[in-house]
């Protein structure tokens, strides 16, 4: 439904949409200048308000860009349903978020005011400070799941295989974004929930329609006036019945774990929290559940999104796949698999496209808890937010030379493709590096946590499309994107022909 207002490439142009909604904005500013009744001059303020948001809707990424560029590296301001938001770009700023203490600035308070979990999570409300419960989901994300990726290898490597010959037994071109979608959510509920509820059927039906629950329905939630949200919020768990059939599977699964004596066996997300869950006051086995329902909502979406624009761009670029082939037929492959690192080309060949296409042009954001000044003085009043315009950041001239080109090995070592200069200024950079010019991953105590294991996902798919296809776009011409809000999205029913490798 949502999708249906999304700007694609061949929408109208800016220009005309904003010429539409200036026949309704500017009369109405006119009249606000001349009429002094105090009701109608707040229901025309409304009625601008709504026209303000509704424009965020459909061009922050153009809207933002534009401030950025005016900017020149200065913190600026943009006016969002949520908040008014103030974009920081400089080292300075990003350190100065990075060294916020957790009642001052809180991704959690921002993620609940967009997501509004109390209605899309089945009634999960955490706390709007970090740590107030622990934050064992890092150490589960970052270190235990990590560590334990080169034990995964195997099973992931049979999900890929059987799913591609499962969607490509009857036919070459296929829905790319369906195809991804579906063999991410596949690996991620091995990492997640362990091998028995990954071959649940049903039960991973749900667990992927829950994270597409959240977002259209927190979406659909932030479009009503404030009144209405609580009224709307009550009705919606009776259609989106995904969320509570995800959290009765993993209450279920998580209570038998609690009373048995054998838990420590598995090797899973479900088990990593259970055992890093707060011992003096532990934890029930519903809010377990929401632990890990929250977790998983950031696990398949973004990641199933940028492999989907890595395919594009590689088929785009079909020049690319012979150095990517020569890099994986090599003995730099016997290395990723005992480590779930390496492969140096590709590496770079994802972090280009998920420059070129970012999934997300905004990152970092945080909401003041109170006031909060950064070290040159610009300040935060409460419930104002902050946020890095990701975005422009990636196509800005002074951070990336030749920033609308695209160069898939723009942060390999250059002499691993015969050149002896590196594009860039700093010199090789991996996927999952965080940087000043590279925010992707969010920035200080709150940086992903689950980057290692996105890396580890794309390059195995990767490695499996290289090994076996040739692939290309059905329609070479056509988008295969589409914009909402801050998002980039693969345009719905994009096909790619997976022919056999010559």
């Amino acid at each position: 439904m949502l999708l249906l207002l999304v700007k694609s490439d061949h929408s109208v142009t800016l220009g005309s949409w904003l010429a539409v909604l200036a026949c309704y904005a500017l009369p109405l500013w006119f009249m606000s200048l001349r009429i002094q009744n105090p009701w109608l001059v707040k229901i025309i303020a409304t009625v601008k308000a709504r026209i303000s948001k509704f424009i965020y809707r459909l061009w922050a990424k153009e809207i933002i860009r534009d401030a950025y560029s005016k900017a020149r590296g200065q913190p600026f301001n943009v006016f969002a349903p949520e908040s008014r938001l103030t974009f920081v770009s400089s080292a300075e700023h990003i350190n100065d978020i990075a060294r916020a203490a957790n009642d001052e600035l809180s991704l959690h308070s921002a993620s609940k005011a967009l997501l509004k979990p109390g209605y899309t999570m089945n009634g999960f409300n955490w706390h709007d400070q970090r740590g107030v419960e622990g934050i064992g989901f890092v150490r589960t994300l970052r270190t235990l799941l990590t560590n334990h990726l080169p034990r995964m290898t195997l099973g992931v490597r049979v999900i890929i295989d059987r799913n591609f010959a499962m969607e490509l037994e009857k036919k070459e071109a296929v829905n790319a974004f369906s195809l991804i979608k579906r063999i991410v959510t596949k690996i991620s509920g091995l990492a997640f929930f362990g091998r028995d509820l990954m071959e649940d059927e049903e039960f991973m039906r749900a667990a992927l329609k829950y994270n597409e629950d959240v977002l259209y329905g927190s979406e659909v939630l932030g479009l009503l006036p404030k009144f209405l949200v609580p009224i709307v919020g009550a009705v919606m768990p009776r259609f989106l019945t995904c969320q509570e059939k995800l959290y009765n599977g993993l209450v279920e699964v998580i209570e038998q774990r609690l009373r048995s004596s054998n838990s420590e066996g598995h090797e899973d997300v479900i088990q990593w929290i259970i055992n890093t869950s707060p011992k003096a006051t532990p934890w029930s086995a519903g809010r377990i559940a929401y632990e890990v329902m929250a977790i998983w909502f950031g696990s398949v979406h973004g990641l199933s999104t940028a492999l989907t624009f890595v395919l594009y761009n590689l088929c785009a670029h079909p020049e690319y796949i012979k150095p990517l082939r020569a890099e994986i037929e090599s003995s730099a492959v016997d290395a990723f698999f005992m480590t779930g690192e390496g492969l140096p080309l590709l590496d770079s060949f994802l972090k280009e496209c998920s420059r070129m296409t970012p999934v997300e042009s905004v990152t970092t954001r945080r909401m003041a808890l109170k006031r909060f000044t950064f070290s040159d003085g610009t300040r935060l009043e409460k419930g104002d937010w902050t946020c890095i315009p990701v975005g422009a950041m990636l196509k800005d001239d002074t951070l990336y030379p030749q920033p609308d080109e695209f160069n898939g090995f723009r942060f390999a070592d250059p002499k691993l493709f015969g050149e002896t200069k590196s594009v860039q200024p700093e010199g090789p950079s991996k996927f999952t590096d965080v940087l000043d010019n590279w925010q992707v991953w969010g920035t200080g105590k709150m940086t992903c946590p689950g980057r290692f294991f996105v890396s580890y996902v794309m390059k195995h798919i990767m490695l499996h499309i290289l090994e076996n296809y040739d692939p290309g776009l059905v329609n070479e011409k056509a988008p295969n994107t589409i914009t909402w809000r801050s998002l980039t999205l693969p345009r719905p029913g994009v096909k790619i022909n997976f022919r056999p490798r010559e």
